[in-house]
Parts: C-alpha cells; structure tokens; sequence
C-alpha cells in the first residue's frame, strides 16, 4: 500500500474526527463493543494486504485504515449489533475502501493538473484557503512539501493567540523578507486581549499587508477596546480592511491616512469618539465600498457618512436594543454613490442628499421609532432625496410604513425606475396601483406576495390602471413568498411556512388577471407558486378567462419552494 495514499487516510482521519466532535454519536459503544468491532476490522484488513509490503509500510496501513473504519462504521450504525455479522461487516467495510481509493484517485488527478501551473498561481489559489488546511497540501507531492510557504497569505480561526504568535514568527523566519497580501484572524474567546496581541497585528501591517480581517465571528459583544493598535488606520498598503466585534482606541492624536483602502467594513464595533466613522472615512481617499452594522451601545448617535469617491454603502441597525431617550441619525452625502443598502430601523433623522448617481437601493426599515406624522417627513425627505435611482428593492415592512402615509396616490415618483422588487402582503395590495402610479417609466416588476393571517382582506378591487402598464411594463414576476403572522414583523425570506386559504389563492388569481388585463405591451408573466398551495393549477385553469391585453405575452408557470 503506498505511503501517500495511507496520508491521504490520514487526513481523512482527522476530518471525520472533526465531524464526530461536532456530531455526538446518539448510539454510544461501550468499550468491549469498541474493542470488538476492531478486532474484526483488523482480521479483515489484514486479508487484504498485498503480498510483499514491508512490514512498516504493513503496520502503518493497518493502524490508520482501523482507525478511520472504526470511527466512520461507529458515526453511521443504529446499533451495536448492526454490523456483528462478520459477512455484513466486510461488504461495509469494501464499499468503504472503494470510496477512499476513488477520493484519492480525483485528488491525485486534481493535484496533477495543479502541477502542471506554475508556483505563483498556485500560491493565489491558496491565498483563498485557511492556513490549516493550505498546510494540507504538502502531502499531496513532493513539490507541495513546502509551496504552503510562499502562499502570500495568513488566515487563523483560534482562541489561542500565543500558539498563532508562536507559529507567524517561525513563518517570518523561514520567509525574511516576504510580505503578506492577506491577513485574517478570528478568535472565538475572549482571552485574546491578554496576550499583546494588539501590537502583533501592527507588525503584521507593517509587512505591507493589503487586506485586513480582524475579529470574532461568535461574540455578539467587542472582545477588547485595544485589540487593533492605532497604527493599522496609517497604513499605506491597506486596500480593504473588516473590524467585527472589536473596541476602537480613541486616543488625543488619533489620526487616519489610509491612501489605498477601497473596501471597509466595520461590525458591532465600539469607541469613546462619537466622530470615528467619520474620521475613518475622511481618511480614506479612494475608498469605494463601506459597510457598517451598528450596534445600539456603539456611541455614534450620529452616523455621518460623507465621500466625493463612495459607489457602494451598507448600513444596518436593528432594534432589537436600545438605549432609552438616546435618538439616533444618518446621514449620507456621497455623489458618486450607485447603490445603497438601508437597514436602519432605529434613526430618528435620516438625511439623503447629492445621490444623483444612485442606480439601485435595498430598502427594508420601518423609519425610526417616531409618530407617524414625523415618519411622513423623514420618508418623504428620504425618498425625494434618491430621484435617480433605476432598480429598487422594498421590502413588506417599509411598504407597510408607505401604506400609512399615502392617500389614495403616489407617495412620491420615481421617474428614472425601470425595475422594481416590491414584498407585498396581501392586506397592501390594494394599494398596487396607487404605488405603481409613481413609477411611469417601469419595464421589469417582481412581486413577492405574502399572506397575512391576522389581517386577511375580505376582497380585492384592483381599479385604477397606472401609465406604466399601459406604456413601459414588459415583465412581470409573481412569486408567493410566505405567509406571516402579523404584519411588518420579518423580512419575506425569513418567514416560516404555512398552507394559503381558498380566499387567499381568490385574492392572487385577481392580481394575476389585474396585470394579464390591463398590460398592453407585457411581454412575459413569470407566476411562480409553491406546490403546497396548488395556486399554480389554479391560476392556469384560471387564465383561460382572462382578457388578455398584450396577445403576445408569454406566460410561465413554475413551482418554487417557501
């Protein structure tokens, strides 16, 4: 048996050891049983080794092919007799050892065509992997053995700083000299700031390291108010850098100067300087992408996002918390600005200006915590303040907000909008047209329809005919998303399933010949229903019946899930 397929078990080994870890057998064997079932392995592995394998090669085969059938047979059985049968148990075991021999042979084969690049491209592929499992690659050849080295690139998930520390100054000293595009680490306790850890990522900035990942993807709460040292926010090399549950420093010559950086995203941070994401972005002069998920404790009342050079902002703020009496705002002035993702249920005062370049917005809040008449005033001002834009998104609980500021009428309108992706629950559908009104120049609509069952409407009038279906609208999407409980309370893709009511299909049917009657230049209805409501053979028994206004509309009907 050859060395580097017994490796390649033992790798195999310490995946499914892995798995166990993380998925306790419900059927526990006793030691005896253990014992056994090895006993019986080892007789049956012994039967198939090779004649002339020497007797190291012999013993190491045996010892991990054990080990690896042992903890593979014990994960999937139902119980301690299920492979007692020593026939039974040798069929298991066969089957077992063809799908490691076939593993292998498809990881050779893709370890053959990598030999075949060169050792720079070799090195970016493995940039994208974690530094353990890059390590891996050195079984696969010879050639592999120390390539892990040169990759330009560090990415850790431990809760053991010192053992990283530890491994980073043996990878340095094997590799003088070298700098790091990518560096990554992730701690998942919170001993981390016991250790100067704080100082060991400067250093590692000051390698010339380009992209930046610092924090914990468990904690809900920062590790440590002086985990990244000062020293990162001057760095001349930085192009992207992501903070996650960390604490900013704050101290009286703070300063920022990143001439590189692009992409910043920041997470439940937190700081004493209510003015930090300011300076941040004021200190970088071609940054490109920001993305900001606040948190109710992270002492920026004010958030004010102002860039000449910004295309791509995300904001979000939930209010599952918050300070009693603290108000909280936005602003956003970024002229260059061609899409904006705003999930800010907690601000008070949202200020939107110099958006004119604004080509898509994701909008799903409820606008703050205020009265309705202060709502109106912030929405308006919200939504006279991106006119430009071309490709909308809006969910079910900003409609329902929507819904209670208009009368009868556009809210406001959205002359430049082509396409528009709107979650529409069943009780706001009647107010379809009045929505579309606003939207004159509308060629592609995607509905997304949910069903309320505390506020099921008794019937359906849709009555009014806006200019876009008569002129502009040539596709339309219909999609049954879920059904809720109350209104307003989730986002539609995070909404449990639940079968429809007759009356509820009653009420989608009408949409449908609503859109086929009055859409004079339609060229295709996309319907696509889940089969627990059977709404899709319905609505196709249903469309004979149906004026059609565009006779050459395509109709398609598919099946989705909730």
């Amino acid at each position: 048996m050859a060395e580097p397929l017994v490796s390649f078990v033992s790798s195999l080994l310490k995946t499914q050891q892995d798995y166990d870890l993380a998925h306790p057998r419900q059927i526990r064997f006793n030691d005896t049983s253990r014992q056994a079932m090895r006993t019986r392995i080892n007789v049956i592995l012994q039967r198939r080794v090779t004649p002339g394998t020497s007797s190291r090669t012999l013993q190491m085969f045996i010892s991990i092919y054990t080990d690896y059938l042992e903890s593979k047979l014990m994960s999937s059985a139902n119980s301690e007799e299920e492979y007692s049968n020593p026939r039974d148990l040798e069929v298991r075991i066969h089957y077992l050892l063809k799908e490691v021999k076939e593993l292998y042979n498809r990881f050779r084969d893709t370890s053959d065509r990598l030999s075949l690049l060169p050792d720079t491209l070799i090195t970016q592929i493995l940039l994208y992997l974690p530094t353990k499992e890059s390590i891996k690659t050195s079984f696969l050849s010879k050639r592999f053995k120390d390539l892990w080295l040169q990759v330009p690139g560090l990415e850790f998930h431990s809760h053991e700083p010192p053992a990283i520390r530890n491994f980073i100054v043996t990878f340095f000293q094997i590799n003088r000299g070298s700098r790091l595009q990518r560096f990554k680490i992730t701690y998942n306790g919170r001993n981390v700031c016991l250790h100067g850890t704080s100082e060991f990522i400067a250093g590692m900035v000051n390698r010339g390291v380009q992209q930046l990942d610092v924090g914990s993807s468990t904690l809900k709460r920062p590790l440590t108010n002086d985990l990244v040292h000062v020293n990162i926010y001057k760095s001349n090399t930085l192009v992207s850098l992501k903070l996650a549950n960390v604490g900013m420093q704050n101290p009286p010559e703070f300063g920022v100067s990143l001439p590189c950086l692009k992409t910043m995203h920041l997470e439940d941070i937190t700081t004493k300087d209510p003015l930090i994401v300011e300076k941040l972005i004021s200190g970088c002069p071609v940054l490109e992408d920001l993305t900001v998920f606040r948190v109710f404790d992270d002492n920026v009342s004010f958030l004010r996002v102002r860039s000449q050079c910004l295309k791509r902002f995300r904001v979000k703020f939930g209010r599952s918390r918050k300070i009693y009496g603290k108000e909280y705002a936005v602003e956003v002035d970024a002229p260059e600005l061609k899409y904006m993702n705003f999930r800010d249920d907690l601000s008070d005062k949202v200020v939107v200006k110099n958006l004119s370049s604004l080509f898509k917005v994701d909008i799903d809040t409820q606008f703050g915590t205020s009265t309705l008449q202060i709502k109106k005033a912030i929405i308006r001002d919200f939504l006279k303040g991106i006119p430009s834009v071309r490709h909308m998104i809006i969910s079910q609980p900003t409609l329902e907000v929507l819904y209670s500021c208009m009368e009868h009428g556009p809210f406001t309108k959205f002359c430049n909008l082509t396409r528009l992706e709107a979650s529409f629950c069943t009780v706001l559908l009647q107010t379809l047209p009045y929505f579309l009104q606003g939207c004159p120049k509308l060629k592609h609509l995607t509905l997304n329809l949910l069903y309320l069952k505390d506020l099921e409407p008794e019937n359906l009038e849709l009555t009014v005919v806006p200019q876009c279906l008569l002129c502009t609208l040539e596709c339309v999407e219909i999609k049954e998303v879920a059904t809720v409980e109350k209104a307003g309370k989730k986002r539609a893709r995070y909404i449990k399933r639940t079968k429809v009511s007759k009356h509820m299909k009653k009420i989608w049917i009408e949409v449908v010949r609503y859109i086929l009657e009055n859409s004079l230049v339609l060229k295709k209805l996309v319907l696509c229903f889940s089969p627990v409501t059977n709404s899709v053979l319905e609505i196709s028994e249903a469309l004979p019946t149906f004026t059609i206004g565009s006779p050459g509309c395509e109709i398609f009907n598919h099946l989705t899930s909730l």
